[in-house]
Order: C-alpha cells, then structure tokens, then sequence
C-alpha cells in the first residue's frame, strides 16, 4: 500500500503543484482528486472493497494505497510550490519541457523531503493496516482480531506490542536514511548538468 500510493503521489503531487503544473485547469483538477482521496476514511474505504473483492489483503491495500495517495499526494504538492523556481527557469530557457523541468529542476529539490514524508506515511500505515483488519480487509489487523476473538490475550498483546516496535524501528530508520540522504554529497543538484535535455 505504501510503495503503490507513494508511487501514484509522487507522480500526480508534480501535477497537482500550482508552480510547475502542467497548464492551467489541470492542476486544480488533480487537487480536488487528491483531497476527495484524502478526506476518505481508509476504514470505510476498505468496507467497500471487502464488499466488492471479499475479505482479504488485496482490500486493506487498495483502501490505504488510496488514503496514502491523496494524503502524501497533497503534502508533496505544497512542498514543491516552496522550491526555489531559478533552476526551473533554467531548464527552461535551454529548451526544456515539462518533464526536462520537473526531472532537472524540481526533482533534486524535492527528494529528501519526499522519502521522509514517505516513511511517515509508511508508520501511519502500519497503523492503518491493524484498524482495517477490524473490517476483513487481511494484514495485521486481522490477526489481531482473531486472537482477541479467541480470547488469546497473549497473543494480542504481543501483536500490539509489534505493531508499536515496528513503528519505533521504522521512525529510527528513516531519521537515518532521511540524514543519510541529506549529507550526501550533491544531493540537491541546484545547477544540473542540461546537456542530457
């Protein structure tokens, strides 16, 4: 869920930023779309899937895969609205077009803030992931169920026990990556190399 909506964010957040958006009504249109995916509750959203494609996983991550979408989506919009517009207008003044401009000039700009938002997403969806199981839409959540269903205790304190220290673990690994990332030498490429336009 998070790789699919990270994924379909990533791509629609360029075309949703009202600097670099391709037009004039297409990135007013794709904003609507990543706030009508955002306002809708991942767990009824799964309820609708469980009834369409049964209970099971494939529910759960179309359900966060869609709140991932709109949420992170939107979030990456506005961080791209705040980038610094001059090697924008570089690569467009050396003939670039609209792909030219947001792979040279908004991309290296974007990016560590695109992978730490991504793994906050990722947390918030492990979470999400243990409350749409609740529904029959599969993963953890599931699990969970099942044993407190059973009156296996044990079993549920301990799913909930992994469920926090796999966020703890996930949050301590993404601040890694995240300054990994931000220390890296050329990370940000303010002056790209426009020969490869």
């Amino acid at each position: 869920a998070a790789a699919l909506g990270g994924s379909a964010a990533f791509a629609l957040s360029f075309v949703a930023a009202r600097n670099i958006g391709p037009g004039r009504w297409l990135p007013v249109v794709v904003r609507r779309l990543l706030e009508f995916l955002r306002t809708l509750p991942d767990i009824i959203v799964a309820l609708v899937f469980v009834q369409a494609f049964g209970p099971g996983a494939l529910a759960g991550v179309l359900a966060i895969a869609l709140h991932t979408t709109g949420a992170l989506g939107k979030l990456m919009s506005e961080v791209h609205e705040n980038i610094d517009m001059k090697p924008l207008e570089g690569v467009r003044a050396v003939g670039g077009n609209w792909f030219h401009v947001v792979r040279f000039g908004a991309m290296p700009q974007i990016l560590p803030n695109f992978f730490s938002y991504a793994l906050l997403r990722l947390e918030v969806n492990i979470a999400a992931a243990a409350a749409v199981g609740y529904v029959g839409a599969g993963g953890i959540g599931q699990e969970l169920v099942i044993a407190i269903e059973n009156l296996r205790f044990d079993d549920a304190l301990a799913i909930i026990v992994m469920v926090i220290a796999l966020i703890f673990v996930i949050d301590l690994t993404s601040e890694r990556i995240r300054h990994a990332f931000i220390a890296a030498p050329g990370h940000v490429i303010v002056s790209a190399d426009y020969s490869q336009i």
